[in-house]
C-alpha cells in the first residue's frame, strides 16, 4: 500500500516517462544490441523530430484544458504549400509558409473562444478543412521537392553525431520552458487548465491566453513541415495526418493531465521519445505497421484511465 503514495509522487514530479524510457531503452538495447551504437540512437531522434514539435504544440493546447485534433493535418497542409513554393521563392517561403500555420491556429482559437464551441468540435472541423485544401493544393499527389530542396536539406546534417534536427527541436523545448518558468504565463496556462472560471475571476484574460496556445500549436505544426519535407524531400495529403494520434500519446503519456493545467515541456519530450522508441520497438520485432495505431489508442486510453482526476472530471472543452 505504501509503494501507491510513492509512486503517485513519482508521477506528479514527471518521473514515470523518464522511467518508462529508460525501460524501452534497455529492452530494445537488449533485443537489438546495435540499437545502442550512437548512429542508431541519432536516427531515432532524427525520426522523433516531427513528432515531437506536434507533441509540444498539443501539449501547450491541453494544459489550458483544450485539445487540438487539426495541428497534424495543418502540418501535411505546411508540407505540401512549402514543396509547392520552395522552388520558386526560396528560403523566404519556409518563413512565410510558418507564419501561415501561425495565423491558421490563430483562426481556430479565435473561432473557439469567439463562439464557445468546445475545442474538439472546432478541431475536428477544421481537420477536416485543412484535409481538403491539402488534397486541393497538392492535386492529391505527392509533390517532389528539387528545386530549392537545399534551403532545408541542411537540417537532418549532423554535427559531431548529433542531428540539427533534434537540435532545432530542443531550442524550441527551451524557449518555451523558459516562457514557461520565466515569465507568469507558465502559472496562467495552468489556472486555466485547473480552473478557467476562478482563473477569469482573478483578471487573468484567459481568452487570449487560449487563442496564443493555439496559434503556438500552428507555428510547431508548420515547424514540424519544415522537418517532414527536409526528411522526406517530399510531401503528400497526408504526409503528417499519421502523427496525431502519436502526438496525443507522447502527451499523455508524458503526464500531461488531459483535463488541463497539470503537465510541462520536459514531461512531452520524453513522452515523444517513448512513442517514437515504440515505433522503432515494434519494427524490430515485427508488428504490422498497420496495427500500431491500434497501440497508440490503447496507451492513450489506459494513460487516460490510470491518471485522470475524477474528482475534476475528464471532459474535454
Amino acid at each position: 500500500m505504501a509503494a501507491t503514495p510513492r509512486l503517485r509522487r513519482l508521477h506528479e514530479a514527471g518521473a514515470a516517462p523518464l522511467f518508462v524510457l529508460v525501460a524501452l531503452v534497455v529492452a530494445v538495447g537488449a533485443y537489438d544490441p546495435s540499437f545502442l551504437q550512437p548512429p542508431s540512437l541519432a536516427s531515432l531522434l532524427e525520426q522523433a523530430a516531427p513528432l515531437t514539435l506536434l507533441a509540444l504544440g498539443q501539449a501547450m493546447v491541453v494544459l489550458t484544458g483544450r485539445i487540438d485534433l487539426a495541428n497534424a493535418a495543418l502540418a501535411s497542409l505546411a508540407g505540401v504549400t512549402l514543396a509547392h513554393g520552395l522552388g520558386t521563392w526560396g528560403p523566404a517561403w519556409i518563413l512565410v509558409v510558418v507564419v501561415g500555420a501561425t495565423l491558421c491556429g490563430l483562426l481556430v482559437g479565435v473561432i473557439h473562444i469567439t463562439t464557445q464551441v468546445p475545442s474538439f468540435i472546432i478541431t475536428l472541423g477544421f481537420l477536416g478543412i485543412f484535409a481538403g485544401m491539402s488534397l486541393s493544393v497538392s492535386r492529391a499527389d505527392s509533390i517532389l521537392v528539387v528545386r530549392g530542396y537545399g534551403s532545408i536539406e541542411w537540417i537532418f546534417y549532423r554535427i559531431f553525431g548529433v542531428p540539427l534536427s533534434y537540435a532545432a527541436v530542443l531550442l524550441v523545448a527551451l524557449a518555451l520552458t523558459a516562457c514557461m518558468g520565466a515569465f507568469p504565463l507558465g502559472r496562467r496556462i495552468r489556472a486555466i487548465g485547473l480552473n478557467e472560471r476562478a482563473a477569469a475571476c482573478s483578471g487573468i484574460r484567459t481568452g487570449w491566453i487560449v487563442i496564443a496556445m493555439f496559434a503556438t500549436s500552428g507555428a510547431l505544426a508548420g515547424l514540424a513541415a519544415v522537418l517532414q519535407v527536409a526528411q522526406l524531400q517530399s510531401a503528400g495529403a497526408t504526409t503528417s495526418d499519421a502523427l496525431l494520434l502519436p502526438a496525443i500519446a507522447a502527451v499523455i503519456v508524458g503526464g500531461t493531465a488531459i483535463s488541463g493545467g497539470v503537465g510541462g515541456v520536459g514531461r512531452t519530450l520524453c513522452g515523444a521519445l517513448v512513442i517514437a522508441l515504440l515505433r522503432v520497438g515494434l519494427d524490430l520485432v515485427g508488428i504490422d505497421a498497420a496495427f500500431q495505431p491500434i497501440l497508440y489508442g490503447g496507451i492513450v486510453i489506459l494513460a487516460i484511465a490510470a491518471t485522470a482526476d475524477r474528482r475534476r472530471g475528464t471532459s474535454v472543452a
